[in-house]
């Protein structure tokens, strides 16, 4: 082997260990992106899971005004100053206790991430937050609202893209029909007389 082989190698190696750099990169990205995914929706899918739970107990609180509400009844929340904002507009949220998640039946989740439900409005607080696309929502609410309006946009972009669609087919049936009648010598005929 000369000299120019171990060359050719040596370029070789780099070449390949470039693309795979490339390729893990992406995979990284890849896996990252969904890992996001899935961890905004299963918090998401406890805080629907909390507030089913509420909603039944201040079904019953309704009903039986002997049946306490769970949680404790807090006008401000010092740990996070952007849920504080909004637990001091209203007199009605209630911070969940651990004791109170468990008697709910879903003592998986930990108290201390901040669980406030307002049982009128239905809605829950996240204090820890829920990060989707850079943004933080601490309300499921708000949460939700994103997500249908993100729903609403896609629908309107596929029913543009339906109508262009059929526009560009309507044009070219239009036009085939066009050159298939000038292309007919019957046609000529008829026109002519």
């Amino acid at each position: 082997m000369g000299n120019g082989e171990y060359g050719i190698s040596a370029i070789k190696l780099v070449f390949t260990i470039a693309i795979l750099a490339v390729f893990i990169t992406g995979i990284v990205f890849l896996v990252q992106r969904l890992w996001e995914d899935t961890s905004v929706k299963d918090v998401e899918t406890d805080l629907l899971y909390i507030k089913a739970k509420c909603k039944v107990i201040n079904d019953k609180h309704i009903i039986d005004e002997n049946q306490q509400l769970l949680g404790e009844n807090i006008k401000e929340y010092p740990e996070n100053e952007e849920v504080n904002k909004i637990v001091s507009q209203s007199d009605k949220w209630y911070k969940l206790t651990q004791e109170n998640l468990e008697e709910m039946g879903i003592g998986v989740l930990k108290a201390e991430d901040g669980y406030l439900i307002n049982y009128e409005e239905e809605d829950i607080i996240y204090a820890k937050g829920i990060e989707r696309d850079k943004e933080i929502y601490y309300r499921l609410s708000d949460l939700q609202n994103v997500e249908l309006q993100e729903e609403q946009e896609e629908q309107e972009q596929q029913n543009t893209e339906i109508q262009q669609q059929e526009t560009t087919e309507n044009s070219n049936a239009t036009e085939e029909t066009n050159q298939q009648e000038s292309l007919n010598p019957e046609t000529q005929v008829l026109e002519g007389h």
